[in-house]
């Protein structure tokens, strides 16, 4: 697999992580006491971040709301610079 297959295969994992996410927080609003349901939407919200974490580490940050990687810091990253984040 080379770089770009395996940064969208990534980009694809972090999408699918923040479905579920969205999903369990939709089922979670309107069944409150589901206490299995709210376990797994914890669950969901720390693989999500994982998930995350690993890819902006690599690729750099992914939304204003994330936290600049050590190597986005060095690198003076810029958000109007390219690539974005869909054009690498």
């Amino acid at each position: 697999m080379n770089a770009f297959e395996e940064e969208r295969q990534m980009m694809k994992r972090m999408q699918e992580a923040d479905f579920v996410v969205v999903e369990l927080t939709l089922y979670t609003n309107t069944h409150p006491d589901d206490k299995e349901a709210l376990d797994q939407w914890r669950e969901a919200i720390k693989e999500a971040a994982r998930i995350r974490r690993q890819f902006e580490n690599r690729y750099g940050p992914i939304s204003l709301n994330s936290i600049p990687s050590e190597q986005a810091i060095e690198a003076g990253w810029r958000w109007n610079q390219p690539p974005w984040p869909w054009q690498r």
